[in-house]
């Protein structure tokens, strides 16, 4: 029997080895044989998307003519294109946390938070094969004060992708299902992917009145027999992706049976992209030092074959 291997996508643009959500981490992907990259998108002051993670700037993580800040960032929402791009974000506080955990990252002077546009540029001018790019839309129903309008981000997202020609090799993700739900009314033809909250952060939700998850957009689990899994369907969606860690021989055949792809993410070592090879998933999303080609699941081999729908 020939087995599939799942599309390597690598994760913030190669977060741990390079500045994540940047062009300069995503014409290093590009320069190596993955099938995509992925992103994570924020709505600026002036209705801009940008590649950016969190809510905030990080202290940690942002510089402002050449020194770290000094306190809190600025929230992402509240400044301008124009303000956003004053800061460097191409390297991480020596001692801080952040640097912590990405010892093998190398600092990068001029690194400036990305359009989504200038993204979707990038991916069509490196050479080989058309990449997939994977958009985290970033949104959270439990701090909607720091976070973008999803109506918004979700219109101004699908609009970079209908003008830059790359739907058929995009596909958005979001925690916030509201996200996934309006992609898949107004772009039915657009690939969706369900992120589930894992079981360690499951603590943060802060349920509603009714009990229900404000995550899952009306389609708790604990109403589909406590499946994130049979929520996802009954929320029209078409693939899981959840944590590698959360994935088992037991999930993978529940999500068969629904039909639903699986695309996990965090994966990081070798060792956990092979398990999750041997577990038959779609795509694997990839980050440190162990994302690039050094499994058996790289160079995937859809680079060279017919992409998958």
């Amino acid at each position: 029997m020939t087995t599939v291997r799942p599309l390597v996508i690598a994760g913030a643009t190669g977060y741990g080895v390079w500045p994540d959500n940047s062009l300069e981490g995503a014409r290093r992907c590009l320069a190596e044989p993955v099938d995509g990259i992925e992103i994570d998108v924020l709505l600026s002051a002036d209705g801009v998307v940008v590649a950016h993670h969190d809510y905030r700037l990080s202290r940690h993580a942002a510089r402002l003519e050449g020194a770290f800040l000094e306190s809190r960032g600025p929230i992402v929402k509240a400044l301008t294109l124009a303000e956003l791009r004053r800061y460097d974000v191409g390297a991480l506080r020596p001692g801080s946390d952040a640097a912590a955990r990405q010892p093998h990252r190398a600092p990068l002077d001029g690194v400036r938070i990305p359009t989504l546009s200038a993204i979707l540029e990038t991916l069509a001018g490196a050479d080989g094969p058309r990449r997939w790019l994977y958009i985290e839309i970033k949104t959270d129903p439990q701090d909607p004060e720091v976070s973008p309008d999803v109506e918004t981000i979700v219109e101004a997202t699908l609009d970079a992708v209908e003008a830059a020609g790359w739907r058929d090799r995009t596909k958005v993700i979001a925690f916030d299902w509201r996200a996934v739900r309006l992609v898949r009314e107004w772009a039915p033809d657009l690939a969706t992917a369900h992120l589930t909250i894992p079981a360690a952060l499951a603590g943060r939700v802060k349920p509603l009145a009714n009990g229900d998850s404000p995550w899952a957009d009306g389609c708790d689990p604990r109403h589909h027999g406590g499946s994130d899994l049979a929520a996802i369907v009954a929320h029209g969606g078409m693939e899981w992706s959840p944590h590698y860690t959360e994935v088992t021989a037991e999930g993978m055949a529940e999500a068969a049976a629904l039909g639903l792809k699986v695309g996990p993410w965090g994966l990081s070592a070798s060792a956990d992209i092979d398990r999750m090879l041997d577990l038959g998933v779609y795509s694997v999303t990839v980050s440190g030092p162990g994302w690039g080609g050094q499994s058996r699941a790289g160079p995937s081999s859809s680079l060279t074959r017919s992409p998958r729908p």
